[in-house]
């Protein structure tokens, strides 16, 4: 069982550099960067941290409906660099609301456009001079001018079950983030897809970034929000909580995070959170840990979250 760091763009520098110290000391895995599309520049703040640190760097997630392919392409190889090839490409298609509020609509055939993005980019680290036209890229002849680095592992950070078969066909780790009581379902759809496809299911990556909360915040619910205004309607029916999240998206489309949060219920954070004290929250990892999760991303959403004496 690993535990690693996860910050998000949105969160001030400082604060995650003294988060990062932290992890450090407690020998974290490795520091996962989400990114907050509507904040700051999702690689310039994993190079900050492969320069500061000593811990690998993962982006969980980025997506490719906001960024273009071959921006993600020099942004791994740099990384790349940085970290003498331990950086690992975590991509999703990011917070519908987000998504819309970018590009005009929502994030539309996502299947499609993580499946190009994923053999886009391993042919152009390959060394491959890649002409392609689809969805996301249409390139006549790139190829990537840094020639030293290797193919990074590409991890998807999905929820629905079209999503999940795809990561268990496609992806080397899975950045799973869903609410309790759909994580076991959520595995069996990966392994099933891993095996139909001739892949171990073991060699797949299994994380599991799911918020980590001391407290009933405000922070924390307003994570929560983002969560259930991303999660596919048939795991909100499968919970109870499908009007609640339509209560939330409507709050969230008038750009009202405020009120979105304050109509997050005790149950959905029973759901998409992990609680309580340090020992109890440990135990809950050591449960899920034999569910098949292999790695924990502590996420900072209160305080410090008391990581100095995880």
């Amino acid at each position: 069982m690993e535990f690693s760091l996860g910050v998000t763009t949105s969160m001030p520098l400082k604060h995650s550099i003294k988060l990062l110290r932290i992890a450090e000391e407690k020998d974290f895995s490795r520091v996962f960067v989400g990114e907050d599309i509507l904040s700051r520049e999702i690689f310039t703040y994993l190079s900050i941290f492969a320069n500061e640190s000593r811990l690998p760097v993962a982006s969980g997630i980025l997506s490719p409906y906001v960024r273009s392919l071959v921006l993600i392409a020099s942004g791994s190889a740099g990384l790349q660099l940085i970290t003498n090839n331990k950086f690992t490409l975590g991509i999703g298609a990011g917070g519908i609301t987000e998504v819309e509020t970018l590009t005009g609509e929502a994030p539309d055939k996502a299947s499609e456009v993580l499946r190009e993005t994923a053999e886009v980019i391993r042919a152009i680290f390959r060394g491959e001079r890649v002409s392609y036209e689809g969805r996301k890229a249409c390139l006549r002849g790139y190829s990537l001018r840094i020639k030293s680095v290797k193919v990074p592992e590409i991890y998807f950070g999905v929820r629905g079950r079209e999503l999940l078969a795809l990561a268990g066909e496609v992806a080397d780790g899975v950045i799973f983030s869903a609410p309790r009581s759909y994580l076991k379902e959520a595995l069996k759809i990966v392994r099933k897809s891993a095996e139909t496809h001739g892949k171990r299911f073991d060699v797949i990556k299994k994380v599991l970034w799911n918020p980590v909360a001391f407290e009933n915040s405000k922070r924390a619910r307003v994570i929560v929000a983002t969560m259930l205004v991303s999660t596919p309607e048939y795991i909100l029916k499968s919970t109870g909580l499908a009007e609640e999240a339509i209560k939330i998206r409507k709050a969230m489309k008038r750009s009202s995070y405020d009120k979105a949060s304050k109509l997050v219920s005790r149950k959905a954070l029973d759901e998409y959170c992990i609680t309580g004290n340090i020992a109890d929250i440990k135990d809950d990892f050591e449960y899920l840990a034999k569910e098949g999760f292999q790695e924990f991303v502590i996420s900072p959403i209160t305080g410090d979250m008391n990581l100095s004496g995880w």
